[in-house]
């Protein structure tokens, strides 16, 4: 693998989960890449970014956190904010800072080992309110290995600005009620111990239910961006910003959210669409370098992933109802693979099968979400 599909790989992988794990890369290569995740955003909350390096071993490529490094924001050339080491390559701004609108942005950094990295200029431009969403439920939604499976399209309407040039970005992130919160593969579930495998129970597998509620988080994974080229001061309508799997005859709670990001930015991601969404695989030779907004002051040469960018962001909740798949007696696809499988029953043994917890973390939450109507 060479340094180009190397680095659009690993901006892939930032971009898509943001994930540490190690995976398979199926090549040998020795290229170490410097990705550095630094997006702002203007909703209140602490703003952070995340230094790492990736390598690979063995045809498998992990990632190490850059640390100890020196990070500062430079604010309209002028006001300079350091960033506060939180370990792990994660580097984060003071709690009370604040983007402010049509003000430019600038990162720097330094490494231990001498090497000093700035970004280009980023401006935050403002972005309008969704006005509208609605969705449309189709029985041929969604191509999905080679099968079609239903799905709901969700669309929104916003108004774009006259007076400025505007690029979009959308994503989603959207809840469903789920019932079982563990699969056991080859055993049965032990409260205090887990999934345990046991002999007389290999090539099964048993769900157990889960105590109380909870709910499944799915997040967007594609690149949905638009500029106004076409569309400049007018009403951007029914534009497609998901398609939702018909999981199941419950209602579904998805937040839309509409960023507005730089010219550059938008054909960074574009080009980054056209070249994993829209080519064949990841292994393909890519038609151009992904190229991001950061770069070397040492060393001009060195290949560095990812972009830094300023969003501004605008959020808006909508509940899917899913009466119509109902009355059309339209078969779920469910939350899981497999139809629910219990454990059998054991002579003898009281308080089975047990309830397993719903742990809160970045799938899943025990918390009712807002604007659940459920």
């Amino acid at each position: 693998m060479n340094a180009k599909i190397t680095t659009l790989f690993v901006t892939l992988l930032l971009w898509v989960s943001a994930c540490v794990e190690p995976f398979q890369l199926g090549v040998v290569s020795d290229v170490r890449i410097l990705t550095v995740d630094a997006t702002l955003i203007d909703i209140s909350q602490v703003q952070q970014i995340s230094i790492t390096e990736s390598f690979n071993a063995k045809g498998t490529a992990f990632s190490s956190p850059v640390l100890n490094a020196s990070v500062e924001l430079l604010v309209n050339g002028k006001e300079i904010i350091k960033f506060i080491e939180k370990g792990d390559g994660i580097y984060a701004l003071p709690s009370n800072f604040k983007l402010k609108k049509a003000t430019n942005y600038q990162l720097f950094f330094k490494k231990t080992d001498g090497n000093s990295y700035q970004s280009a200029i980023e401006k935050l431009v403002e972005v309008p309110e969704i006005l509208d969403i609605h969705d449309k439920f189709y029985k041929d939604g969604i191509l999905k290995n080679e099968k079609y499976i239903p799905a709901n399209y969700v669309f929104i309407d916003t108004k774009d600005p006259t007076d400025e040039k505007n690029n979009y970005l959308w994503t989603w992130q959207l809840w469903e009620r789920q019932d079982v919160c563990e699969t056991c593969e080859g055993g049965r579930y032990y409260t205090g111990i887990g999934c345990k495998q046991q002999i007389e129970y290999q090539g099964l597998f048993f769900d157990y239910y889960c105590e109380g509620d909870c709910w499944e988080i799915f997040k967007s994974s594609d690149l949905n961006i638009l500029n106004d080229f076409t569309s400049n001061g007018k009403i951007i309508t029914n534009k497609l910003v998901a398609k939702i799997p018909y999981y199941t005859i419950n209602g579904a709670l998805i937040e839309i959210s509409q960023q507005s990001i730089s010219t550059e930015a938008y054909q960074y991601l574009k080009l980054l669409a056209d070249q994993t969404q829209n080519n064949g695989t990841l292994v393909d030779t890519p038609p151009a370098a992904i190229i991001g907004n950061i770069k070397n002051i040492n060393n001009s040469y060195e290949p560095i992933a990812g972009f830094f960018m300023i969003k501004s962001i605008k959020n808006k909740r909508y509940w899917i109802d899913r009466t119509e798949p109902f009355k059309l007696q339209i078969k779920p696809i469910g939350l899981r693979d497999h139809t629910y499988n219990q454990e059998p029953g054991v002579s003898g043994e009281a308080g089975r099968p047990p309830l397993i917890k719903c742990l809160l973390g970045p799938t899943r939450t025990p918390i009712k979400p807002d604007g659940w109507l459920q």
